[in-house]
């Protein structure tokens, strides 16, 4: 009978499922690129412009890598939730970014905010959870950041966990069509509402 690992994914792998009393606040690194090729491919049909790729571990995607782990060979060796002193504002069209699993609550928030700071048009968020509200308004500037899609794909896992990839356009710089206010109440309400007639 074949066993189940975790290896590529020492976090789980280390706490054998569990999560210790202390927590899981100890970073583990990532020995090697967990998206499949097909995942990076199509992660790349996103690509809007020059595209930084924040906590790139060892995937190649972005025109500028930037990691806290210098032996991933980044562009830029450093903090992701504050780029400040190295990333400029609004100075990548595409921000992408696949965090750690097992960050700080502030430390999160924190990068949440900076991926917006250094985005001038597009966020692409993977993660466990959505960063966006029910309107669909990006959890840290939900007046002028919207969700314009959301992809799930299943790594090769027994109990079919998936991957959220939420995709985040700036109002000012997409063709995002206004929702009208029996919309708007709608989804604040968790209603659903019926498509207008053809």
């Amino acid at each position: 009978m074949g066993t189940v690992t975790y290896k590529h994914q020492p976090g789980i792998e280390a706490t054998k499922g569990n999560v210790p009393l202390a927590g899981t606040a100890h970073i583990y690194t990532v020995g090697k690129v967990l998206w499949p090729e097909e995942i990076e491919t199509f992660l790349r049909t996103l690509f809007v412009g020059r595209t930084l790729h924040v906590c790139c571990g060892k995937s190649r995607l972005g025109d500028v890598r930037l990691d806290a782990d210098p032996t991933n060979a980044p562009d830029i060796v450093g903090d992701a939730a504050d780029m400040r002193a190295t990333v400029p504002d609004a100075s990548f069209e595409t921000v992408l970014c696949d965090p750690p699993y097992n960050g700080k609550m502030q430390w999160n928030h924190d990068l949440l905010t900076e991926l917006i700071r250094v985005a001038s048009h597009r966020v692409i968020f993977q993660h466990w959870f959505l960063p966006a509200r029910k309107d669909g308004g990006y959890k840290k500037a939900h007046e002028t950041w919207k969700m314009t899609g959301c992809y799930l794909w299943q790594p090769r896992t027994y109990f079919g966990r998936v991957q959220v990839v939420s995709v985040f356009d700036h109002i000012a710089n997409s063709s995002i069509p206004d929702v009208d206010d029996a919309n708007s109440d709608a989804q604040r309400t968790g209603a659903a509402t019926e498509p207008p007639n053809k």
